[in-house]
């Protein structure tokens, strides 16, 4: 039956007899009064204040992929993908989490060569993750624990309770979202600014923003100041009369960053505090590293520095660093990880080569972690040699706002010193001239190698490298070193790269002759 009463104008159509879950039977047309209404409707869309405070766990079984932006083909896609399946129990009111997780792609498993499904735990309590493998604790990858609690904190039902209780609660202007105006509050959490986006239509939330540095991720935290929004689709009337979106998308500084889709989500179920538990040691290891990308110390201290020829070093890390002395000045190949990072590096070269100064990095790859310490080298005016066609990610890269923790450049900013390399370049004389080259290749369209004539030895950049049994994976890459040295009538005899010890050429050729081949 329909009922039509008249307030200031607004015809309103009631749903008489029978209630629709979530709102009154003849519901009040929704009026915007401020931020702190709107979160009320939110929450009366979304089921009521009093369900949505009573949910105080959850699980669920998902699906879902990430995006591998930092170490694809190409900084605009399309990009690599990494699959999971996980089932998770989040405890929203303490912030914990246990997931069990199978995963499959090339971030978890060998691409293409795996059928099999990666399976791997992970447990996050008071701020750390740990993650256990046949049976026993280690600590979980820097990331993980932020990771971890975003699934909480960034919940739409947590986000909800969050705002209504933050002290700076106000509402800014609406935006454009899925192709029509939202509504916006914003709040701080944790000091961070977020913004949650609301449907002027139906109240629910649309999704939320919020702006973080990532210092403990290789691969996020070189650019700064990182605005993360995840949006929110594919609601469903649950039991007990709450909705709830089943899908999530994310996307990191305007792109995309991961998806999932629940299959099955179940509100406060029966858990046992054995779920979130971390072994104490483990727990105390975690906390004992050091998490951020900043403060890492230059190289390995289980693999020292170690000249692979007359004045050429190679600094062995998670991204190797080469410092080669020149006739006139110090060149340093890569300038990975973070601008601390790089401040070590230089300074370990010019005391190493004593009376020198670094006079220019050469940057080989558009790998995020690869060149995510070069805001050091712009800040300090050294030139940097870049592959033309790296030319836009690295001026996002220095263009990146750091105002939450400043580094160098964002204090003091300045012009990089740019040489683009569009083809076969010489740099310096004498014993260690160099000539930077582009590869041009499939795989290695984004990347460059390096050519020492006097040394006979040739700098393969990211081109490959060695998996855990000592063997070379991806033969594409090692074939296309093959072809580039034949294309430019390069001597080689031995060949170092950034993951890439001092290796004799001839290893390389036999490889390529293997796969070739097809032989065991």
């Amino acid at each position: 039956m329909r009922t039509f009463t008249w307030r200031r104008g607004v015809t309103v159509v009631c749903l008489a007899a029978m209630g629709v879950v979530g709102r009154p039977a003849c519901a009040e047309p929704r009026e915007t009064r401020g931020a702190p209404q709107l979160i009320v409707n939110a929450m009366r869309a979304m089921g009521g204040e009093e369900k949505l405070k009573a949910i105080k766990t959850t699980s669920w079984a998902v699906i879902g992929q990430r995006y591998m932006r930092e170490q694809s083909e190409r900084p605009t896609g399309p990009w690599i993908q990494d699959y999971f399946q996980s089932t998770v129990v989040r405890d929203l009111e303490r912030e914990r989490l246990h997931e069990e997780r199978q995963s499959r792609g090339c971030d978890s498993t060998e691409c293409w060569k795996s059928v099999e499904w990666q399976a791997s735990t992970l447990v996050f309590r008071d701020g750390v993750a740990a993650q256990k493998s046949d049976g026993k604790f280690s600590p979980a990858r820097g990331e993980a624990a932020r990771n971890s609690k975003d699934w909480i904190v960034l919940d739409p039902i947590r986000l909800l309770i969050s705002a209504q209780a933050a002290k700076d609660l106000h509402e800014e202007p609406a935006i454009e979202f899925y192709g029509f105006r939202q509504s916006v509050v914003a709040f701080s959490y944790e000091g961070a600014p977020v913004r949650l986006i609301l449907n002027p239509g139906t109240g629910l939330p649309s999704g939320v923003e919020i702006t973080r540095t990532a210092l403990d991720n290789f691969f996020w935290g070189p650019w700064g100041d990182v605005t993360t929004r995840v949006s929110w689709t594919f609601w469903e009337l649950e039991r007990g009369g709450v909705r709830y979106p089943r899908q999530w998308d994310a996307e990191s500084n305007g792109r995309p960053n991961w998806t999932l889709t629940i299959n099955e989500w179940t509100i406060n179920p029966e858990t046992k505090e054995e779920t979130f538990a971390i072994p104490a040691e483990t727990e105390a290891a975690i906390r004992g590293r050091k998490l951020s990308i900043e403060e890492l110390p230059l190289g390995n201290v289980n693999a020292p520095a170690k000249e692979v020829a007359p004045g050429i070093v190679q600094v062995p890390g998670s991204w190797n660093v080469e410092e080669v002395q020149l006739e006139d000045g110090i060149a340093i190949l890569e300038g990975p990880i973070s601008s601390g990072y790089s401040a070590k590096a230089i300074a370990d070269a010019e005391k190493r080569f004593a009376g020198k100064k670094v006079k220019m990095v050469v940057t080989t790859s558009d790998a995020w972690p690869h060149l995510g310490g070069l805001r050091e080298y712009a800040a300090r005016g050294i030139a940097i040699y870049a592959l033309d066609l790296n030319r836009p990610i690295l001026e996002q890269l220095l263009a990146a706002p750091h105002q939450m923790q400043p580094d160098e450049l964002e204090r003091h900013p300045r012009k990089p010193v740019w040489h683009m390399v569009a083809g076969p370049t010489v740099v310096g004389g004498g014993e260690n001239r160099m000539e930077i080259i582009p590869l041009r290749t499939q795989t290695g369209e984004r990347q460059m190698v390096v050519y020492f004539p006097q040394a006979r030895l040739l700098y393969t950049s990211d081109l490959f490298q060695k998996d855990g049994q000592g063997n070379y994976f991806l033969p594409q890459t090692l074939s296309e070193a093959v072809d580039v040295v034949k294309r430019e009538k390069l001597d080689v005899e031995a060949v170092f790269g950034m993951h890439l010890a001092k290796t004799d050429w001839k290893e390389i050729v036999a490889a390529v002759e293997k796969q070739v081949s097809g032989s065991n």
